[in-house]
């Protein structure tokens, strides 16, 4: 039973950061039929042949979602740990096998059935009613037509009726997931003994710091290196040597009122009872008498902004007694804000609905729409009328900056022409790039690249423009140990103190399994103290004074009461620990009660996924599958 807690004890961190992505991932992407009998495939599952046109789309629609998920950028330890490109391929190949099933078993998806889902999608939905313009943004954002959507949305239903076939019969027993559960949720009270690594003041011996070096001189290899000359621009430089008018300024200004009118603006505070997507029409009309009576409550001499910090379900306002700020029009909910800017300053409005709950609302300030004046505009209209001259001119600029060095072979003359610095950068490494300036890999690829005297392209990064030249190429080479013995020895010493901390730890450890009652003896006799520390869930995945990764992982869901001692020492920044489970805490009853419905679907779902790939691998097994491995 632990096994399984064991194997998916880091994953519950993984599922909360990523939405559940890690259980679901053997699910499916879309399919379209079979694509060309050409070499061109992603893979060919009996007689199916998957395109590689097909498959590369699917890769960049999950790719897009992904980032909508992260909100731009996907953490790169993950990416990695997704391997992406090969999860889609076997989905594709889980797909086409699914199908085929669904085909042997007779089961379909008609066009009702797909209707019905999509519409009653709430990512589809604005205020629980299906909204196109939000249907038809969704797929544009994840590169998709609506026909290939709704294409692979019925093959999804049709997978869906097959797997729910396939899992219906996994079920949980209620004793083992309270187990499960408890394995989770108890906390324990861990004790630790903190060996240091204390490092000797004597000198190193000179032949064990021979060896040593000898043993890892490959960590002090002194990587290959250039030296360069480069010039680095950008439009800043263009933009000091020029000028404006002041008749450019002014119609500027007189051309473009709207950047210079600040808008109507109102400054308002609300209260939020929410709504869950799932409440019943009870239930919001209860929400809605609440928030009718808190209205009163404000009406009758309460402070709203009071009643707010106390009654306010919206996290974002509530401590500040549910103040919005400023805001003009088009810039908040539309609900919200037709109520606000219909409502009388100082007036509680009816409580209204948007798609969080029902709101009430107080006008505090209101501001006019108002105008710039022209000497207030001058100085802004200015730096950006330069701006806008500089980023015209750049391009043009650098290019025959560009043109002149490259007929030139040479940096130093076209350089004084143009008015920039020829600059010198030594000894630099791909990993460290040109200090200040970039170590953007494909920049550094092309400097290792270049010939002795050889000019670089024209570079462009951002709003900068850079072209190099390469005066000296340095090999790699392992260095004297005199050449690095500061670091050398720095390196040898610690280890030797760590070494000898271990090797306390282990005799230590040793004598707790012989003499397990007598702990704090133990520590005596070593001279060292228990430290216990607050109680901490099987799956923190960090522990203060220890730290946190797979080790750590590993001892907190190995001891028990029946394994009270972890039996390897544990490296920390300090010195080695050694660790024992001294209590468990064990989470409540009413904890259990309030957690099980969710835990037991979650522990279901596991079960169903495990048991669906197995279920996939036999049907793998029975067919004849080729992936091309160029494209993964």
């Amino acid at each position: 039973m632990l096994d399984l807690m064991r194997k998916h004890a880091s994953s519950w961190l993984i599922k909360v950061a990523l939405g559940g992505i890690i259980l679901v991932f053997i699910f499916f992407f879309g399919w379209s039929g079979p694509g060309d009998r050409s070499g061109n495939y992603a893979a060919k599952v009996n007689d199916t042949v998957v395109s590689y046109d097909h498959f590369y789309n699917v890769y960049e629609s999950e790719l897009e979602k992904m980032r909508l998920r992260f909100k731009g950028a996907i953490p790169q330890e993950l990416f990695e740990k997704l391997n992406l490109k090969r999860n889609v391929v076997q989905a594709l190949v889980n797909r086409v096998l699914l199908l085929e099933e669904a085909k042997r078993l007779g089961l379909f998806v008609n066009d009702g059935d797909l209707v019905q889902d999509i519409r009653t999608n709430p990512m589809f939905q604005r205020d629980g009613v299906f909204d196109e313009s939000m249907y038809r943004g969704y797929l544009s954002t994840i590169k998709l037509t609506p026909t290939a959507y709704e294409e692979t949305r019925k093959q999804e239903l049709l997978e869906q009726q097959v797997i729910r076939l396939i899992t219906d019969g996994v079920k949980t027993d209620p004793q083992e997931v309270k187990q499960l559960w408890h394995f989770q949720n108890d906390k324990l009270v861990l004790s630790l003994l903190l060996i240091k690594a204390e490092e000797s003041a004597e000198q190193p011996d000179q032949k064990a710091l021979e060896t040593f070096f000898k043993e890892n001189q490959a960590s002090y290899e002194i990587p290959p290196s250039l030296d360069l000359q480069y010039v680095f621009f950008s439009w800043r430089d263009i933009q000091k040597k020029l000028s404006v008018s002041e008749d450019e300024v002014r119609s500027y200004y007189q051309n473009h009122p709207k950047e210079f009118t600040e808008p109507e603006r109102i400054h308002a505070r609300h209260i939020l009872f929410k709504i869950e997507p799932d409440a019943t029409p009870e239930l919001i009309e209860q929400v809605r008498k609440r928030a009718e009576f808190t209205k009163q409550m404000i009406e009758g001499g309460n402070d709203f902004k009071t009643v707010a910090q106390s009654e306010s379900q919206d996290e974002t306002t509530r401590d500040r007694g549910g103040d919005l700020g400023f805001f003009s029009r088009g810039t908040m909910n539309r609900e919200l804000e037709k109520t606000a800017f219909g409502l009388e300053m100082g007036k509680v409005s009816d409580p209204f609905r948007t798609q969080l709950g029902y709101h009430v609302l107080v006008v505090e300030e209101q501001k006019p729409e108002t105008v710039l004046d022209f000497e207030l505009a001058k100085d802004k209209i200015e730096h950006k009328l330069l701006e806008e001259k500089a980023r015209k001119r750049i391009g043009p600029e650098a290019d025959t900056f560009y043109e002149q060095v490259y007929r030139s072979e040479d940096l130093e003359s076209p350089a004084k022409q143009f008015d920039l610095q020829v600059r010198s950068a030594n000894f630099v490494t791909r990993a460290g790039g040109i200090p200040d300036v970039t170590s953007d890999a494909k920049i550094m690829d092309e400097a290792f690249a270049l010939k002795i005297g050889e000019i670089s392209r024209l570079d462009r990064l951002g709003d900068n423009f850079l072209v190099m030249k390469l005066t000296t190429k340095h090999k790699e080479r392992i260095p004297d140990l005199q050449e690095v013995r500061s670091a050398v020895e720095k390196d040898y010493v610690k280890q030797q103190a760590f070494a000898s901390a271990r090797k306390k730890a282990d005799e230590i450890i040793d004598t707790l399994k012989q003499q397990p009652a007598e702990a704090d003896q133990i520590a005596k006799k070593f001279g060292l103290e228990w430290e216990k520390l607050e109680p901490i869930s099987r799956t923190a995945g960090f522990v203060p004074k220890l730290g946190g990764g797979q080790e750590i992982s590993e001892m907190l869901t190995s001891l028990s009461k029946a394994n009270s001692l972890y039996s390897t020492p544990i490296s920390t920044s300090a010195g080695v620990a050694v660790v024992r489970l001294t209590d468990v805490v064990d989470a409540t009853d009413e904890q259990f009660a309030k957690d099980a419905p969710a835990f037991e679907k979650w522990i279901l779902e596991v079960r169903r996924t495990d048991f669906l790939k197995g279920w996939l691998k036999l049907l793998e097994g029975r067919a004849k599958i080729t992936l091309n491995e160029k494209v993964l």
